[in-house]
């Protein structure tokens, strides 16, 4: 990678080639005495790690998580405010939160209104002025006391959501989102569902954060996202910080499996990453994509069958599912 294209995927005034290099030394992912040598491997290490697709390319979103993770619990005062607060520190005051029995919402790093009510109910069940902020002496008494479980309780309540709600298609409302030349894709999911009696709509842009928050405006049951992959057909769902959504990963679970039945004649996996599509979004979210634009023309439609299938099955039943281990492939 060279600085005139790192130059053409970045903000000048945000990052530069030696910026980006003292970031991955600092995260660990690169040797200082390499310098700007190595870099794209290193990225590639980064991404691994933060479940981004593997390009080596320091491409926005990488860039915005390569400066999240330089927080460090304490660096800074968390409040909420507009825009959110995000980074590693935020991810770790929710795991921290959730282990004590305070519900945060997901644990994605970002700083929102639930997280600053399960802080509050924290501040008021230690003797602390509940105002919401996390400065020294909430970071203090978050560091002291003990956990109750390992577990996070909005896991804990997910998974039982899961095992107790059935929804029949027909009742259901599904937004179907996909990278702008997936219109065609994502438009023919939407009528499939429809067909079936489903509230669906298609919506497709280049950002992935502004589809996120179309699909949080609506009252939504889950979300699926199309793309292109950087190999084979890859499903993901949402797992970050430490924490993986238990009805996403069911959901791509089952995707995966109705896209095994297929045969393709593609290299199917599945993934947990943190996609701002996957992080961003507040219900059930899969992503589906597929490494060419001729594979999403030639296997579009069968994909597509099987995809809505699952939705189906999900909804009615989510409890047909059967948790996975790690990757799965076809070819």
């Amino acid at each position: 990678m060279n600085a005139g294209g790192l130059a053409s995927l970045l903000p000048s005034s945000e990052a530069s080639l030696a910026d980006v290099a003292l970031r991955l030394v600092r995260l660990g992912f690169l040797s200082p005495d390499l310098g700007v040598i190595g870099l794209t491997d290193a990225l590639v290490a980064f991404q691994a790690s933060r479940g981004l697709p593997e390009t080596g390319d320091c491409d926005l979103i990488t860039w915005r998580s390569l400066v999240e993770a330089g927080f460090a619990f304490g660096d800074r005062v968390l409040y909420l405010r507009n825009p959110s607060f995000r980074g590693e520190d935020v991810a770790w005051l929710q795991e921290r939160l959730g282990n004590l029995g305070f519900d945060p919402g997901r644990v994605d790093g970002i700083f929102g209104a639930r997280t600053r009510d399960a802080l509050q109910d924290f501040q008021a069940n230690v003797a602390l002025p509940a105002d919401g902020i996390c400065g020294g002496a909430t970071v203090d008494e978050l560091r002291r006391v003990f956990g109750r479980s390992n577990e996070h309780i909005h896991g804990v309540r997910e998974r039982q959501r899961l095992r107790i709600r059935t929804k029949p298609l027909s009742e259901a409302s599904v937004a179907i989102l996909g990278a702008l030349p997936l219109e065609q894709q994502a438009e023919l999911l939407a009528q499939r569902l429809r067909a079936r009696g489903a509230k669906a709509v298609a919506v497709t842009d280049a950002d992935q954060s502004r589809l996120a928050a179309i699909a949080n405006a609506r009252e939504l049951d889950l979300v699926t996202y199309f793309d292109f992959s950087t190999s084979g057909l890859q499903v993901a769902y949402y797992s970050g910080f430490r924490y993986t959504s238990p009805a996403g990963m069911l959901l791509a679970q089952m995707v995966a499996d109705g896209l095994l039945r297929l045969e393709l004649p593609v290299t199917i996996s599945l993934r947990g990453m943190t996609l701002p599509i996957l992080r961003e979004t507040k219900m059930p979210a899969v992503s589906i994509a597929i490494d060419h634009p001729h594979h999403w023309l030639i296997l579009g439609p069968e994909v597509v069958e099987a995809v809505a299938e699952s939705i189906e099955q999900f909804l009615a039943n989510p409890e047909l599912g059967s948790p996975g281990a790690g990757e799965q492939t076809s070819t």
